[in-house]
Order: structure tokens, then sequence, then C-alpha cells
């Protein structure tokens, strides 16, 4: 009875990995499949240019602006007055 224990043990401690590797790797999204597809890439290549175009846009058109932060930087101005301690 104990070997019987010890063998399903080993089995399910030796099992356990593989069944979890033959889990399927997650997939772009059907849109990105569909326009590889359409311009006879590959959905990693789609998805690399994807990825690209997206940070190229967030860098162009969604950067704080300058004018306005100079604008503001030059109105701020602060004045001290001293005071003699006499």
């Amino acid at each position: 009875m104990k070997k019987l224990l010890a063998t399903i043990a080993a089995v399910g401690l030796v099992a356990s990995p593989a069944l979890a590797a033959t889990k399927p790797a997650p997939k772009a999204s059907s849109a990105t499949a569909k326009e590889a597809k359409a311009e006879g890439e590959s959905v990693k290549t789609e998805a690399k240019e994807k990825k690209m175009a997206a940070a190229h846009h967030k860098a162009r058109h969604h950067k704080k602006s300058t004018k306005m932060a100079s604008a503001k930087k030059a109105k701020k101005t602060t004045t001290k007055s001293t005071t003699t301690g006499n």
C-alpha cells in the first residue's frame, strides 16, 4: 500500500510540469491577426509594428507642451522685501 501511494505521488510530481507545458500560449488580438494576414506578415511582426506606432504616436501627440510651461514660468515672479532689524 505504501509503494502504491509513493508511486502515485511520484507520477503526480512528474506529470504536473508536463501538463502545465501543454497550455496554449496567449494569442494576439484578432484585429492584429487580420492585418498581418492582409499584409502577408507574421502576427509577431505586425504586433511589433503596432507597438512601435503607438509609442511614436504618444511621443508626438501626448507630450507636455513646452510653450505653455515656459509661459507659466515667465509669469511667476517673487518679490522679497528686505527689512533691517535696527
